[in-house]
């Protein structure tokens, strides 16, 4: 589940290009920018390092009536929005004030296109895209605002 905070005024939400026949959509998973400017699911075999946040889905348009069927994703681009997500767009323990990363974790539950916390035990390794700080944890969801993106090595 994702919930954007901001007013979707203050949004940059561009449609972006997908394959419809492998991309996975779901509001609050981070997709990988392609050399084209498209969007791909993350993949472990290809860590990148730009992502944009999926806002739109093949099921729900409760933020855009893009479809994927269609070769289309809405996203969001700007920097400073707040939104909170559960489960589906976060994975580990994440503590108040810590940096978030995108995850290409795939050992046990896999955690691919989801949000991390930087200094939480046993963080993935490499470079990693900085997207956003948490704001607040709370049971199950976590709030967090975006930032001006950047790579870091962990």
């Amino acid at each position: 589940m994702l919930e954007i905070l901001t007013h979707m005024s203050k949004l940059d939400r561009p449609a972006r290009v997908v394959d419809p026949s492998s991309f996975v959509a779901a509001p609050g998973i981070w997709a990988a920018v392609q050399a084209d400017g498209s969007l791909a699911n993350c993949d472990v075999a290809a860590v990148k390092t730009l992502h944009k946040m999926v806002i739109g889905s093949k099921s729900s348009n409760i933020y855009e009536g893009h479809d994927v069927e269609v070769g289309r994703i809405g996203t969001v681009e700007s920097v400073g929005i707040r939104c909170k997500v559960d489960g589906e767009g976060y994975a580990g323990t994440v503590l108040q004030g810590s940096m978030l990363y995108v995850s290409y974790n795939t050992t046990g539950t896999s955690t691919i296109g989801k949000l991390r916390d930087t200094v939480e035990a046993g963080h993935e390794t490499g470079n990693r895209e900085i997207v956003g700080r948490c704001e607040e944890v709370g049971t199950d969801y976590i709030v967090f605002k975006t930032i001006a993106p950047y790579v870091a090595t962990l």
